[in-house]
């Protein structure tokens, strides 16, 4: 998952960081906490043994966010793979597992200036929300909040 991040990070978000910004590490043992986390719920989509996305969704993140409001908290489909139905199969299937939790709402969070993965989420019945962040190891880059109905 880590290269599959990597490269999709990268294809997604070089043109919206400063040139020669530093991309976060995942710390130590992050992967294996996200995955045998019971609050949270981690889909892989994979072609022949190849793995071509990932979406990690369930109990939301936000200090404003009510107890029964479910978060899609990453998402990433490889390069090669975007506008194949990857990530469309990804939001379907982590609705269908938070509505199976009995989550009636998610939100996610998107660069203000993703302009594709914006378009994707709009495309998927989100709405921006309102609610806005910027996180200091994403260079401050304004991030935009996302909802919906599950």
């Amino acid at each position: 998952m880590t290269r599959l991040w990597f490269d999709a990070a990268h294809a997604g978000f070089d043109p919206l960081l400063p040139r020669g910004h530093a991309y976060p590490a995942a710390r130590p043992g992050f992967w294996e906490e996200l995955v045998s986390n019971p609050a949270v719920t981690v889909l892989m989509a994979e072609e022949d043994g190849e793995l071509l996305g990932y979406m990690a969704c369930g109990e939301n993140r936000d200090p404003d966010a009510a107890p029964e409001v479910a978060e899609l908290r990453n998402m990433f489909v490889a390069p090669a793979s975007w506008r194949r139905g990857v990530g469309r199969a990804l939001v379907d299937a982590g609705l269908d597992a938070l509505r199976r939790r009995g989550y009636p709402e998610v939100t996610l969070w998107s660069f203000a200036a993703n302009d594709g993965a914006n378009a994707f989420y709009e495309a998927c019945g989100f709405t921006r929300d309102g609610a806005e962040r910027a996180q200091e190891h994403w260079a401050g880059i304004p991030e935009v909040r996302y909802r919906r109905r599950v």
